[in-house]
């Protein structure tokens, strides 16, 4: 598995996360870890070398802000950081040595 699958993975398991958090077992951290893990790994994409999508990025930027003020930000920059980080640590590991 590649790390551009492992971040759309972890994507997909944040939106599952989401909707298993809102609608089955509501948890406001749960939500905020889910909705961290769903736009951290849309954050980052992988082609070549790894980019910034800046759609992502603002939106993960806006919500980390209002979580900061009235939810669970430490949650949230969990789930941001398992989905842009372990993509990137595939990344990192697959790349080739020069």
């Amino acid at each position: 598995m590649g790390p551009d699958r492992l971040s759309q993975a972890l994507s997909l398991l944040g939106i599952a996360g989401y909707v298993y958090f809102l609608w089955f077992r509501p948890n406001q951290e749960g939500l905020a870890l889910a909705l961290g893990l769903a736009l951290g790994g849309a954050a980052v994409a992988y082609g070549e070398r790894p980019f910034l999508v800046p759609l992502f990025a603002v939106l993960y930027g806006g919500i980390l802000f209002l979580q900061l003020f009235y939810g669970h930000p430490w949650a949230f920059l969990l789930g941001g950081l398992l989905g842009a980080g372990l993509p990137y640590a595939l990344y990192r590991l697959r790349k080739p040595r020069r």
